[in-house]
């Protein structure tokens, strides 16, 4: 009867130290995702008029007169993106832009810089009343919840936001998809 007793504690001692791991597993789980670096763009309006293309990040309080030439990066993760490679493309093989960056803190932004074929996209698609943009960015960092590289593909597309008498307001957005989604 005893062994019977002992027997039974011992498959019930198991079963409490197989809830512990997999209570500690989830856990540890949960920290590191609590760590990863979310990136994204800030909302970014463009105003086309006589003068051409104006973009402006709305976040952006400094210069009212000016338009932007960048677009603003922000990293509202808890962790620090580290590395960043930044491609600004067309079609896989026509990229029009690369940055650089060491990294990216949580909670901080990083100011791409736009060049001048980037505006002329953006020109085109809005000529064309065109929405779907053919503009791409992708994004590839380092992080510390992981060692492999991760990459987010965005995909700009182009909403009309209101119509003036003497200029056009569009909302500029970067939604992310997939690599096979024949960006």
């Amino acid at each position: 009867m005893i062994n019977i007793l002992s027997a039974v504690g011992s498959v019930g001692t198991f079963i409490m130290a197989l809830f512990y791991f997999v209570s500690v597993s989830i856990q540890l789980y949960q920290m590191k995702m609590s760590f990863l670096p979310a990136l994204g763009f800030n909302q970014i309006l463009m105003t086309r008029d006589s003068d051409g293309l104006t973009l402006r990040n709305t976040t952006d309080r400094d210069n009212e007169q000016l338009g932007d030439d960048f677009l603003k990066l922000y990293n509202m993760g808890a962790g620090a993106a580290k590395e960043l490679q930044i491609a600004i493309y067309v079609d896989e093989d026509d990229i029009l832009q690369e940055k650089y960056a060491s990294i990216l803190p949580s909670k901080e932004g990083y100011m791409l810089p736009i060049n001048k074929q980037v505006f002329k996209e953006l020109e085109s698609t809005i000529r064309q009343n065109g929405y779907e943009s053919n503009l791409k960015i992708k994004i590839q960092f380092k992080h510390n919840a992981s060692r492999k590289r991760q990459t987010i593909y965005l995909k700009g597309k182009i909403d009309q936001f209101n119509s003036y008498q003497d200029r056009e307001v569009y909302e500029l957005q970067f939604i992310q998809t997939v690599e096979k989604d024949k960006m």
